[in-house]
């Protein structure tokens, strides 16, 4: 019998019941879950806290506007303060002191408090607080403090008191030179009796004249010294180093950091003010208040006390070493209605109303003195004239301020790019145009010559034949061919060149209007042109010449129903397709005064350089502008260098010469005048696009710059 033979399934060693595998299941889900719980429950808590920081930050941020706007408002409070001539009530006012600001957003979230006046460095301190969103979760707070400079421009000592002077409207500078200038003959600047402006002469360097007069010229501003001898009144006389007046001159306030000599029928009826000594003839009722510091601040580049100079020079004599150290009133019966010195007093037959002085008063013969001082008295036993007595105290005399004028700078090549038309020689010795933004010209190079036959002169044209000077257009169709300039008749041509000089002249009816850049020097002969002459060597005139600055001309000469110029730039007479579309929108009829940055207000600019070490005289090229008789410029004027005018000139803007190149001196002779009356809407002077904020155009009297944050930090 078969045995049986029984298999048996082996169970595996490890195995798991069912129910025991789904409990692992969810564990695992559970665990999962609660990593999932922990990652929201984190992702949600950074977005809490990044909202949170997100709110704290832009709060912080608007208090810390809020300050600012505070910083602000006190700026212009301290403003008003100046123009107000308020300095010495702040002076003495009770400090800290709140002040109560007001406005959208103001009003109980900014506070400003004054801590401190510094009369010594003008500085005001304040401290600025800000807050916003109050009574939120997002309040924030800020807290500034601010140092508030006053600068030198408000009068004559800053607000100080003893003998201080008065607020002044910003003066413009009718005439700026860069380096020692000479006036003669007769110079006038002349305004608009409606409109009194407060023109200026400022040098950097010495400014002297004689035998001539100044007319309309309030102010004399000198980095160096100031000689006058001519028959002028003046408001303001502020010199670095020395003012020397004789002869007929007057003025009302005379300012030096050195000597001060006031000789002959010279007078100061207003405030004479030195940080040295000074001498004055005239009598007491010529002189108003003297005051001296017998000691001479910042005088080391002036030239010696009695210093005079060749007849050829423009330097300026300076007054003779004080023999009184203080006020010297010896001569005849000079006097003052004030005197104050931290040094001595010399007088012989003249009066002094009100004396103060740290040291002596010699008295030479029958004067009248009533007042104090610190020294010892020397007089004549018979003269019972003199009342002075023990001064009580010491004086506090306010210095001079320094004269600061900024140098300016001219490259006639940083602006070459901005011309409608540049006039050059190329390689082969042809004169050419570059062209640019002119209607009816496309823009590029082109020649500038003659058709070989007719009467076609100076043509722009892309063809030529021959070489040199003697290339003659070769272009067809000559009649339609295009011409810059008209000259006296067809036959005459505008434009010759010199290559030997490198000089153009210009000589016809009129030229191309717009700006127009020359290469070399500018020789601007008869004619009538409404044009910017640019050269970036030197510019001079000859014969009767006419030049009216874009600005000047406008649209079409006339503006506001007045007319200005002859014809305009847009619509003009000579060429009614060359307009410049920097300038002119003939669809709205308007003049864009502002197209070309501010040089359509000149009517002549010159110099350049090839790099920008302006300190470096003998690099540069030109800039030296000469106009004789019988011109007259419609516009201003910049001289890279020099500025020099002769005969009959008349400037219906300003003259500026920067002294960049090699010194001779700057000069004006014959008659001179700058005729700034009933100037065009168009036209800017001080050579700013009038569109320009702070352009000079009236509407600032430029108080507010005055006032500067000079440091702060927050607290």
């Amino acid at each position: 019998m078969r045995s049986a033979v029984k298999f048996f399934r082996r169970r595996a060693a490890f195995s798991f019941p069912v129910a025991q595998r789904g409990v692992a299941t969810i564990l695992l889900i559970l665990m999962v879950g609660l990593m999932l719980t922990v990652i929201v429950l984190g992702t949600s808590a950074y977005l809490r806290q990044q909202q949170a920081f997100s709110v704290s930050t832009h709060a912080q941020t608007q208090a810390q506007l809020k300050v600012w706007t505070g910083a602000e408002l006190v700026r212009q409070y301290l403003a008003q303060v100046q123009a107000q001539g308020a300095w010495t009530q702040l002076a003495g006012a009770t400090l800290p002191q709140v002040l109560t600001l007001q406005g959208d957003g103001v009003d109980g979230q900014i506070q400003a408090t004054l801590l401190r006046f510094d009369a010594a460095t003008k500085t005001v301190t304040a401290q600025i607080a800000g807050a916003t969103a109050l009574g939120s979760p997002a309040e924030a707070h800020a807290m500034l403090e601010v140092v508030y400079a006053l600068e030198a421009g408000e009068g004559d000592d800053g607000g100080n008191t003893g003998g201080g002077g008065t607020q002044t409207p910003k003066p413009n500078s009718v005439i700026s030179f860069s380096r020692d200038l000479r006036l003669g003959g007769s110079i006038n600047v002349l305004q608009d009796a409606d409109v009194a402006q407060f023109y200026e002469i400022s040098v950097l360097g010495d400014v002297s004249t004689g035998g001539n007069s100044i007319t309309g010229v309030k102010k004399i501003t000198s980095t160096g010294s100031i000689r006058i001898s001519s028959g002028s009144h003046f408001e303001e006389l502020h010199a670095n180093c020395d003012v020397y007046i004789d002869g007929s001159v007057t003025a009302t306030t005379v300012l030096a950091r050195r000597n001060a000599c006031v000789l002959g029928g010279a007078g100061v009826s207003g405030i004479l003010r030195v940080n040295g000594s000074a001498k004055l003839d005239s009598s007491m009722s010529n002189n108003g208040a003297i005051y001296s510091r017998v000691n001479a601040l910042d005088a080391g580049a002036c030239s010696a006390s009695g210093f005079k100079p060749s007849w050829d020079s423009a330097e300026a004599e300076t007054c003779a070493t004080p023999v009184i150290h203080g006020v010297d009133l010896t001569a005849g019966s000079a006097g003052a209605q004030k005197v104050e010195t931290l040094g001595n007093v010399s007088i012989a037959s003249g009066s002094i109303a009100a004396l103060k002085a740290h040291g002596d008063l010699d008295v030479s013969g029958n004067a009248s003195v009533v007042g104090s001082i610190g020294g010892v008295l020397r007089k004549p036993d018979w003269n019972q004239s003199v009342k002075v007595d023990v001064l009580a105290g010491a004086l506090d005399i306010a210095a001079v301020s320094k004269v600061e004028l900024v140098r300016e700078t001219f490259n006639a090549n940083d602006v070459r790019a901005l011309a409608n038309y540049v006039f050059f020689i190329d390689t082969a010795g042809a004169k050419k145009v570059s062209v640019r933004n002119v209607n009816g010209v496309k823009d590029g190079e082109y020649y500038l010559a003659d058709y070989a036959s007719g009467a076609y002169k100076d043509r722009l044209c892309s063809q030529v034949t021959g070489s040199g000077l003697n290339v003659r257009c070769a272009d067809p169709f000559p009649e339609k061919s295009i011409t810059v300039c008209k000259g006296y008749s067809t036959s005459n041509n505008c434009f010759s060149y010199d290559a030997r000089s490198q000089t153009w002249l210009i000589n016809g009816v009129s030229a191309a209007q717009g700006v127009a850049w020359f290469q070399g020097n500018l020789v601007v002969g008869n004619g009538v042109y409404y044009n910017t002459f640019i050269a970036s060597g030197n510019i001079s005139t000859s014969g009767s010449t006419k030049v009216y600055a874009p600005n000047y001309a406008g649209y079409s000469g006339q503006a506001e129903g007045v007319q200005y110029a002859p014809t305009g730039i847009c619509d003009n007479v000579h060429f009614p397709l060359l307009y410049p579309l920097d300038l002119c929108n003939k669809n709205t009829q308007e003049y864009l005064t502002s197209g070309l940055g501010g040089l359509g207000n000149y009517t002549m600019m010159a110099g350049s350089r090839l790099d920008e070490h302006f300190d470096d005289l003998s690099g540069y090229v030109g800039g030296n502008i000469a106009v004789g008789a019988s011109v007259e410029l419609f516009g201003s004027v910049k001289a890279g260098n020099e500025f020099n005018s002769g005969g009959s000139t008349t400037v219906h803007g300003y003259a500026t010469a920067l002294a960049l190149g090699k010194a001779n001196y700057n000069s004006m002779g014959g008659s001179t005048t700058f005729d700034l009356r009933k100037l065009p809407p168009t036209m800017q002077p001080g050579g700013e696009s009038p569109l320009q904020p702070g352009g000079g155009d009236g509407g600032s009297t430029g108080t507010e710059a005055q006032i500067r944050v000079k440091w702060s930090r927050y607290l």
